[in-house]
């Protein structure tokens, strides 16, 4: 076993990397198809960062619990059992992380075909393509990856907060009008016709449709934020991990929620909802009115980039779950297979890079969010239970979190997580059905490999 090569830095720029970039510029167009008030817009995605920064105090304290790469499934494993925390390896390696991943290429296929303007047939191909040469990219090792990662990151960050400070400089007229009074009235949500759909109930009685419509914006706005926890999956590999893993959590969700709510400021004030929600190219007529139409070609260029970086840490994070699940069962052994020189799991790495281009060949962006959305929340919930059981359980040393905050802050994490899967399923009741069935189909792998074990007599 190397020695971790990752410092505290890079931990930050793999977690920055997979968040900012994807979601900004193509998630708000789904989020005003459920609410359409500029205030309430933006409410949403405080909200989203404020729940992300809650989640990352949990997973602050889970990880310097257990510095070890795997993350999610080494809390679940701790706190529930192997059966449990198989489910979510199983999960991830078929649906979450390699959708998202999928759902990203193709987002990065829509925007490379509009920069060099070429027709729609061409962007599942390009999706493909780049899936297969970051995985092959990952292949040279962790530091080659990590300062792939940093530079796409802080190419990303100045990037946007470029695209920021020329859009206020600019003094645009705004296309909305932003009432902070319209924060005190919950009718004023103005629930937008994908969001009405949901809340009709037996005998005509509609429950508060604003408020719903709220919960399912959440689901792709946290999709948006969900990357900032991916760093615990390399925590096996990040230097002074207890420390470390914690610090870029929490850094990762402050940069993040200021950087999201300022671009949809500047969203609002350049283009109306309504032009936002029938757009999926929305954020590239921003960038025509602030830069004309070579500072948007450029842009197009530098947002092109940005899916390198979340495809990128996406699939090297996903390597080392990969690899954390296939040392508990040896069924997956396969996946354990590491390079000698650069430690690096390489069969992990290319199963995952296979089947999120299958995904990318089968599924579009907007139901691959939603396909991935039900089981991420439910997961998320039982690992901020499982802070609660450690601390019951007077598991680990070191506590991010201490007096109330500790019996506060994990419940509600949980309890918001239950109400976004639900969120899910009663808006995408046949992708979160299709998604169940794949994700319980691991119990009889799981049964099976239980039983082939206690047969043979392996250990």
């Amino acid at each position: 076993m190397l020695k971790p090569v990752l410092g505290r830095w890079d931990s930050v720029a793999i977690s920055i990397g997979i968040v900012i970039g994807v979601g900004i510029f193509r998630v708000p167009k789904e989020v005003a198809e459920h609410i359409q008030s500029p205030a309430w817009i933006i409410f949403a995605w405080v909200v989203g960062g404020l729940f992300s920064f809650l989640g990352a105090l949990c997973y602050a304290e889970l990880a310097a619990m257990f510095p070890r790469s795997g993350g999610d499934y080494i809390y679940l494993k701790e706190a529930y059992g192997n059966v449990l925390a198989f489910l979510f390896a199983w999960s991830e390696l078929l649906i979450t992380r390699t959708g998202s991943v999928a759902a990203v290429a193709l987002w990065f296929g829509e925007y490379l075909c509009a920069l060099f303007s070429l027709t729609d047939v061409f962007i599942r191909p390009v999706a493909v393509a780049i899936i297969i040469v970051l995985t092959m990219t990952n292949l040279f090792g962790l530091r080659q990856s990590s300062r792939l990662q940093n530079f796409l990151t802080i190419t990303k960050v100045g990037a946007l907060l470029l695209v920021i400070a020329a859009g206020a400089m600019a003094f645009h007229a705004s296309a909305n009008t932003f009432n902070i009074k319209d924060l005190l009235d919950i009718s004023t949500a103005q629930v937008g016709q994908a969001g009405q759909k949901i809340h009709a109930l037996p005998g005509g009685a509609s429950p508060p449709s604003p408020l719903v419509a709220l919960f399912v914006a959440l689901v792709p706005i946290l999709w948006t934020y969900g990357g900032w926890r991916d760093n615990v999956f390399l925590a096996g590999e990040t230097k002074d991990a207890k420390s470390s893993v914690p610090f870029a959590l929490l850094i990762t969700c402050l940069v993040v929620t200021v950087v999201y709510c300022l671009m949809n400021v500047l969203y609002l004030l350049y283009l109306p909802v309504a032009t936002i929600k029938d757009s999926p190219l929305f954020a590239a007529e921003v960038l025509a009115g602030i830069f004309g139409s070579y500072g948007a070609k450029l842009f197009e260029s530098l947002i092109v980039l940005y899916g390198l970086g979340v495809i990128n840490g996406l699939l090297l994070t996903g390597s080392y779950l990969a690899q954390a699940m296939s040392e508990d069962n040896f069924l997956f052994n396969a996946l354990s297979k590491t390079d000698p020189k650069t430690n690096m799991p390489v069969r992990a790495l290319i199963f995952n890079g296979l089947w999120a281009c299958l995904l990318t060949v089968t599924g579009t962006f907007e139901k691959l969010m939603f396909f991935t959305g039900l089981f991420v929340w439910i997961f998320f919930a039982l690992v901020a239970v499982s802070v609660m059981l450690f601390r019951f359980k007077k598991i680990g040393e070191q506590k991010i979190l201490s007096g109330p905050a500790s019996f506060i802050i994990p419940p509600i994490v949980a309890l918001v997580s239950l109400a976004l899967a639900l969120s899910t399923a009663r808006e995408f009741p046949t992708e979160s059905i299709f998604g169940a069935i794949i994700v319980f189909s691991g119990v009889p792998i799981f049964l099976a490999q239980k039983w082939i074990k206690r047969s043979t007599g392996r250990s």
